[in-house]
Protein backbone atom coordinates (compact mmCIF):
# COMPACT_ATOMS: atom_id res chain seq x y z
CA UNK A 1 0.00 0.00 0.00
CA UNK A 2 1.52 3.33 -1.07
CA UNK A 3 1.33 6.31 1.36
CA UNK A 4 2.30 9.95 1.57
CA UNK A 5 3.14 11.75 4.41
CA UNK A 6 4.60 15.31 5.24
CA UNK A 7 8.21 14.21 4.55
CA UNK A 8 7.36 11.92 1.36
CA UNK A 9 5.81 8.80 -0.30
CA UNK A 10 6.55 5.40 1.20
CA UNK A 11 5.06 2.18 0.77
CA UNK A 12 3.94 -0.60 3.27
CA UNK A 13 3.21 -4.19 1.67
CA UNK A 14 3.24 -7.56 3.10
CA UNK A 15 6.49 -9.65 2.52
CA UNK A 16 5.30 -11.86 -0.84
CA UNK A 17 7.71 -14.83 0.44
CA UNK A 18 11.05 -15.00 2.09
CA UNK A 19 13.24 -14.19 -1.00
CA UNK A 20 10.99 -10.85 -1.62
CA UNK A 21 13.14 -8.65 -3.51
CA UNK A 22 12.19 -5.42 -1.79
CA UNK A 23 13.72 -6.53 1.38
CA UNK A 24 17.56 -6.01 1.85
CA UNK A 25 19.62 -9.28 2.47
CA UNK A 26 19.44 -8.64 5.86
CA UNK A 27 16.02 -8.33 5.71
CA UNK A 28 15.82 -11.52 3.73
CA UNK A 29 18.16 -13.42 6.06
CA UNK A 30 16.10 -12.54 8.94
CA UNK A 31 12.69 -13.46 7.28
CA UNK A 32 14.05 -17.08 6.81
CA UNK A 33 15.77 -17.57 10.16
CA UNK A 34 12.12 -16.40 11.59
CA UNK A 35 10.48 -18.76 9.41
CA UNK A 36 12.68 -21.66 10.77
CA UNK A 37 12.17 -20.72 14.25
CA UNK A 38 8.22 -21.25 13.91
CA UNK A 39 8.22 -23.40 11.08
CA UNK A 40 6.10 -20.89 8.95
CA UNK A 41 2.67 -22.19 10.80
CA UNK A 42 2.36 -19.08 13.46
CA UNK A 43 3.31 -15.69 14.34
CA UNK A 44 6.84 -15.38 15.52
CA UNK A 45 6.72 -15.33 19.56
CA UNK A 46 9.06 -13.50 21.48
CA UNK A 47 10.13 -17.13 23.23
CA UNK A 48 11.12 -18.14 20.18
CA UNK A 49 14.04 -16.06 19.66
CA UNK A 50 17.11 -14.18 22.25
CA UNK A 51 19.06 -11.19 21.64
CA UNK A 52 22.27 -13.90 21.02
CA UNK A 53 19.85 -15.11 18.06
CA UNK A 54 19.61 -11.53 16.41
CA UNK A 55 23.65 -10.45 17.48
CA UNK A 56 24.54 -9.43 13.84
CA UNK A 57 21.27 -7.16 13.27
CA UNK A 58 21.35 -5.69 16.71
CA UNK A 59 22.89 -2.75 15.38
CA UNK A 60 19.68 -2.18 12.92
CA UNK A 61 16.78 -3.66 15.27
CA UNK A 62 14.23 -1.87 17.17
CA UNK A 63 11.68 -3.69 19.13
CA UNK A 64 8.72 -1.53 19.82
CA UNK A 65 5.60 -2.75 22.08
CA UNK A 66 2.25 -2.28 20.76
CA UNK A 67 -0.25 -0.13 22.13
CA UNK A 68 -4.30 -0.56 21.09
CA UNK A 69 -6.20 2.11 21.24
CA UNK A 70 -10.38 1.91 22.76
CA UNK A 71 -10.98 0.60 19.29
CA UNK A 72 -8.75 -2.37 19.30
CA UNK A 73 -6.51 -0.41 16.03
CA UNK A 74 -3.12 -0.17 17.38
CA UNK A 75 -2.47 3.65 18.32
CA UNK A 76 1.16 3.93 19.32
CA UNK A 77 3.86 1.90 19.87
CA UNK A 78 6.92 2.22 23.19
CA UNK A 79 10.58 1.41 21.97
CA UNK A 80 11.71 -1.19 24.21
CA UNK A 81 14.99 -1.43 22.29
CA UNK A 82 16.82 0.71 19.85
CA UNK A 83 20.36 -0.76 18.00
CA UNK A 84 23.21 1.15 18.25
CA UNK A 85 23.33 2.38 14.58
CA UNK A 86 19.67 4.00 14.53
CA UNK A 87 20.29 5.58 18.08
CA UNK A 88 23.26 7.53 16.75
CA UNK A 89 20.92 8.26 13.45
CA UNK A 90 18.26 9.36 15.10
CA UNK A 91 18.71 10.06 18.27
CA UNK A 92 17.67 7.72 21.72
CA UNK A 93 14.51 6.25 22.15
CA UNK A 94 14.02 3.39 23.77
CA UNK A 95 10.89 3.69 26.30
CA UNK A 96 9.24 6.91 24.37
CA UNK A 97 6.41 6.43 22.41
CA UNK A 98 7.21 6.41 18.20
CA UNK A 99 5.03 9.21 17.80
CA UNK A 100 8.27 11.81 19.23
CA UNK A 101 10.13 10.91 16.75
CA UNK A 102 10.82 14.13 14.86
CA UNK A 103 10.11 12.59 11.19
CA UNK A 104 7.09 10.73 10.24
CA UNK A 105 8.02 7.51 11.20
CA UNK A 106 5.61 7.08 13.87
CA UNK A 107 2.76 7.45 11.82
CA UNK A 108 4.38 4.88 9.36
CA UNK A 109 5.23 2.49 12.15
CA UNK A 110 1.27 2.59 12.76
CA UNK A 111 0.44 2.21 9.22
CA UNK A 112 2.97 -0.95 9.11
CA UNK A 113 2.09 -2.96 12.71
CA UNK A 114 -2.28 -2.39 11.09
CA UNK A 115 -0.66 -4.07 8.01
CA UNK A 116 1.43 -6.61 9.47
CA UNK A 117 -1.61 -7.71 12.11
CA UNK A 118 -4.30 -7.47 9.38
CA UNK A 119 -2.06 -9.58 7.03
CA UNK A 120 -0.53 -11.92 9.90
CA UNK A 121 2.87 -11.00 8.34
CA UNK A 122 5.96 -9.34 7.84
CA UNK A 123 5.44 -6.07 6.55
CA UNK A 124 8.15 -4.60 4.04
CA UNK A 125 8.90 -0.72 3.95
CA UNK A 126 10.35 1.54 2.02
CA UNK A 127 10.76 4.97 1.62
CA UNK A 128 12.50 8.42 1.25
CA UNK A 129 12.74 10.45 4.46
CA UNK A 130 14.13 13.58 5.97
CA UNK A 131 15.46 14.06 9.52
CA UNK A 132 15.25 17.51 10.86
CA UNK A 133 19.02 18.56 10.41
CA UNK A 134 19.87 15.60 8.05
CA UNK A 135 19.95 14.60 3.79
CA UNK A 136 17.29 12.64 2.68
CA UNK A 137 17.84 9.06 2.64
CA UNK A 138 16.28 6.00 1.88
CA UNK A 139 15.21 3.32 4.42
CA UNK A 140 14.43 -0.44 3.83
CA UNK A 141 12.60 -2.04 6.68
CA UNK A 142 11.03 -5.59 7.79
CA UNK A 143 8.90 -5.61 10.55
CA UNK A 144 7.92 -8.50 11.88
CA UNK A 145 4.77 -9.12 14.45
CA UNK A 146 5.69 -11.09 17.46
CA UNK A 147 2.67 -12.73 19.26
CA UNK A 148 2.07 -13.41 22.78
CA UNK A 149 0.58 -17.16 23.60
CA UNK A 150 -2.51 -16.44 22.90
CA UNK A 151 -1.80 -15.07 19.22
CA UNK A 152 -2.39 -11.10 20.01
CA UNK A 153 0.29 -8.81 18.69
CA UNK A 154 2.28 -7.25 21.38
CA UNK A 155 5.34 -6.07 19.55
CA UNK A 156 6.96 -5.43 16.48
CA UNK A 157 10.02 -6.13 15.44
CA UNK A 158 11.99 -4.00 12.82
CA UNK A 159 15.24 -4.73 11.20
CA UNK A 160 15.63 -0.40 9.87
CA UNK A 161 18.34 -0.04 7.22
CA UNK A 162 18.99 3.22 6.43
CA UNK A 163 20.71 3.82 2.76
CA UNK A 164 22.10 7.15 1.11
Amino acid sequence: MRHKDDVGEFTLLPATGLDDPRASDAGRELMKFFHEKNEGRRLLMRSDFSPMDLKSFLTNIIIMDVVYGEDGLVCDGIIRLMGSALATFYGEYTGKSVLLHPSSSGARFIAGARTAIESQATVIGTATQAVPDRPLYRVVTCMTPVADTDGTVVQMLGLVELFS
